[in-house]
């Protein structure tokens, strides 16, 4: 039985890949520092292999990737608006770490390395949807490490054969993703007002327009890509093609909560891309995928799951590198 290891294993997504990998009958081991999912730890399967330990030190690398067939990669701190005032913070974690992980990946013979980047790494783009052929223009420090490592992947692939699979999903949401964090995640932060009494703070009008991808039409596709000779190297979206607005996404938490609650409109924020989705024609026609969870029955499950968690208090990053870059919506703890 093959033996694969997730970095990250113990966050959001990777507890549910974690999962996945397990009921397709692998050895799973898992590389996390805990820093933002030690919770997660209770959903783990008793036969999984726990390493505590952190992408960027070398040493805890080299013990988690000894004996591997695939690296799913997907240790990361992802928060793009954040990014921009903690530029040294997201290097490090992000790209340094990345960077450690495959050098040590490859030092071990690992065969296959998957990758989780980022629809951020598109930046802002005139044509929708977003096809894997344009360029890509990284609008803050968070997506250029998408893009960098992608690019890192390219350049050892060719050097030593260690085969990449790099998948690019958006707007990711489902039970287990910290409602805690002001930083990232419409989706939870919304059901975390609701559940605290308060009212949903939306950005300008609320017209912005995404697709909300559930948890279980990411996880499956990360483990489909592998081995499959037309993905190596060569970059896929991952999600749905179903869009809403964040104000309809708004008015459906409110109205599936049954919460007495009205939204809440501020000014605008200047880095939020209006419009942005994905296609999913290559996907879909390498490896048949087809987004099977709608937004009304992720969101159901996504609220049944918090209201047995209970509402959070917001946890903000009480850390900047450049203070003057640092949003007022965060400073003055507006979420």
């Amino acid at each position: 039985m093959k033996t694969v290891l997730v970095t990250g294993g113990a966050g959001f997504i990777g507890s549910h890949l974690v999962d996945e990998l397990v009921n397709r009958k692998l050895n799973v081991r898992v590389l996390d520092n805990l820093v933002g999912g030690e919770q997660n730890l209770r959903y783990f399967h008793k036969e999984v292999e726990f390493v505590n330990g952190d992408c960027c030190n070398r040493l805890d690398c080299k013990r988690a990737a000894e004996g591997i067939d695939t690296v799913f990669h997907l240790a990361a701190h992802a928060a793009e608006g954040q990014s921009v005032f903690t530029p040294v913070f997201n290097a490090k974690t992000n790209l340094v770490g990345s960077i450690t992980m495959l050098a040590e990946a490859i030092n071990a013979g690992v065969e296959n390395f998957v990758f989780t980047s980022s629809i951020a790494a598109y930046g802002s783009q005139k044509k929708l949807p977003i096809r894997e052929d344009a360029i890509l223009n990284p609008d803050d420090p968070y997506a250029i490490t998408k893009k960098a490592f992608e690019d890192y992947l390219h350049i050892y692939y060719h050097l030593t054969g260690i085969k990449p699979y790099i998948v690019r999903f958006f707007n990711v949401y489902g039970p287990r993703q910290r409602m805690d964090d002001p930083y990232r995640g419409v989706v939870p932060i919304f059901v975390n007002k609701c559940l605290k009494g308060e009212r949903p703070i939306i950005f300008g009008d609320g017209l912005q327009k995404r697709a909300f991808t559930y948890i279980s039409d990411v996880v499956e596709p990360i483990c489909d890509v592998v081995g499959r000779k037309s993905l190596v190297d060569n970059p896929v979206n991952i999600g749905t093609e179903e869009v809403h607005t964040v104000k309809e996404l708004g008015e459906k938490i409110i109205e599936k909560m049954h919460v007495n609650l009205e939204l809440q409109f501020i000014e605008e924020r200047t880095s939020d891309v209006k419009v942005t989705y994905c296609d999913m024609g290559k996907a879909r026609k390498l490896f048949a995928y087809e987004a099977k969870v709608g937004l009304d029955q992720g969101l159901d499950k996504t609220i049944e799951w918090a209201k047995k968690e209970g509402p959070q208090e917001f946890r903000y990053f009480n850390y900047s590198e450049i203070p003057k870059l640092t949003s007022k919506t965060y400073t003055t703890k507006k979420i």
